[in-house]
């Protein structure tokens, strides 16, 4: 995240104390403005005719249209804007299709300021965000993160286990390999990720949801 960028955001929902909530949370916040606001589906998409936000906050149960068909809408027209779907269903299918449909993040209405912030931070990432609730359902799809760093399914293998605190040697009698393969993959992964050592390429897993 830039320090001097301020980040622009529409917000939707169809109950005005939410909106409320919302607003409260992003005016002690520095680099997100609330530049927007709509209780159903056709203003959000109407005000994205004239405008380009870097953020789009949406209730899924939008009415006219809903939360799904408002992703898709403005994807289409507007593919770098993130959009974060908030949700009062911790439904797995929910996600996988709010992800294959483009939105960042999918979050639920009960999760704190924190949590939401984190989601705005890793969609700026290029990371599909979602609940903490949710991860242990194990239904994150990292692929779209994987081929954006350039990652190979064995190298995401080599993270995971790392984080572990598996050891080479040990890594690549799981796998079948030579130790000399598995550290080539070690040098190879933190060279693309810009990361010093195993320690951090953890760090970065654990926040980006590899494990």
């Amino acid at each position: 995240m830039s320090k001097n960028k301020i980040y622009e955001i529409i917000v939707a929902d169809d109950h005005r104390i939410f909106l409320d909530g919302l607003k409260m949370i992003f005016e002690a916040e520095s680099n997100y403005k609330i530049v927007a606001e709509a209780t159903n589906g056709k203003d959000v998409l109407a005000y994205f005719k004239c405008h380009s936000p870097d953020f789009a906050i949406i209730d899924i149960n939008m009415p006219k249209p809903n939360g799904f068909e408002i992703c898709t809408a403005i994807k289409a027209t507007h593919p770098l804007c993130k959009i974060i779907v908030l949700s009062m269903y911790n439904d797995p299918q929910f996600v996988k299709v709010f992800n294959r449909s483009g939105a960042s993040a999918y979050v639920l209405k009960n999760a704190g300021k924190s949590e939401l912030l984190k989601a705005l931070a890793a969609a700026l990432k290029g990371v599909f965000y979602i609940s903490k609730e949710l991860q242990d359902l194990e239904i994150v799809e990292v692929d779209g993160f994987v081929k954006s760093q350039k990652l190979t399914k064995r190298e995401v293998e080599i993270i995971q286990l790392l984080s572990k605190g598996e050891s080479s040697t040990s890594i690549a009698k799981q796998l079948f390999l030579s130790i000399y393969t598995v550290n080539t993959h070690r040098k190879n992964i933190l060279h693309k990720l810009g990361l010093k050592n195993v320690a951090e390429l953890i760090g970065f897993a654990s926040e980006n949801q590899l494990l």
